[in-house]
């Protein structure tokens, strides 16, 4: 069952020091989420639960190379407006991720972005608002709410906050987690060169060459060949005799 606190409305002005209690808890929840995909939800269920049933939530996060992911929304037609934007790279959306908050008094005829006219009028959305997740070093992704009926919807100026700190609890976890797989893989190639420099003879370099070269002969990770020789003891042979032998 979800805790009374998430129930709660979002206020209706930045000043009002309901928005404060409510951000702090949801902040903790998602800071204490286990991954950055609990975090994202965390945020859309979270913020969905607190605005009106007219509005609809999604974020879409940044992966490597800043590539939009899949965007990740719960009821309504968030999660699919972004998709179509991410696809076409327009609307308020696209501007979001490039880290400028952007939005429509009326979407479906915003000549700004005709694309949209179709999908958008087939959802009975009105209002847009985009906002970047910016940590303030860098936008990871950005928060969407789109408003259906002819509801004015939250202020940007409430979501601001709620971005900003939705942004730094994403952040947070992406470097745990980067950090956990990075240490991870430190252990699993230090266990394969083990394995090479017993097998053959020959020093802890020569050992992460074979590696190395194997990774480019497959065009598999260092982590997945390291990997594969631990778990099977099979091991790439290296490019001439071992250090030390005729």
């Amino acid at each position: 069952m979800r805790p009374a606190a998430m129930t709660t409305t979002v206020p209706a002005t930045r000043s009002d020091p309901d928005l404060a209690g409510w951000l702090l808890d949801a902040a903790r929840r998602w800071h204490a989420a286990g991954d950055p995909a609990a975090a994202v939800r965390a945020v859309t269920d979270d913020l969905a639960a607190a605005l009106p049933s007219t509005c609809s939530v999604a974020v879409t996060l940044l992966g490597p190379g800043r590539v939009p992911l899949a965007p990740v929304g719960g009821a309504g037609p968030a999660a699919a407006l972004d998709a179509l934007q991410v696809r076409h790279d327009t609307g308020p959306l696209a501007a979001a991720l490039a880290g400028t908050p952007s939005g429509s008094a009326d979407l479906g005829r915003d000549p700004r972005w005709p694309a949209l006219a179709g999908p958008v009028a087939a959802a009975r959305v009105r209002r847009a608002i985009s906002l970047p997740l910016d940590t303030g070093r860098e936008v990871v992704g950005a928060l969407s709410v789109y408003v259906t009926g002819p509801g004015p919807g939250p202020d940007r100026a409430v979501l601001v906050p709620v971005a900003g700190h939705a942004a730094l609890a994403l952040r947070t976890l992406q470097r745990t987690q980067h950090l956990t797989v990075a240490l991870a893989s430190r252990d699993v190639i230090g266990q394969a060169k083990g394995v090479l420099m017993e097998r053959y003879r020959i020093t802890a370099d020569s050992a992460f060459g074979i590696l190395v070269r194997a990774s480019q002969d497959t065009r598999r990770k260092v982590r997945d060949i390291a990997a594969l020789i631990t778990e099977t003891g099979e091991a790439p042979p290296p490019d001439g005799p071992p250090e030390g032998l005729p």
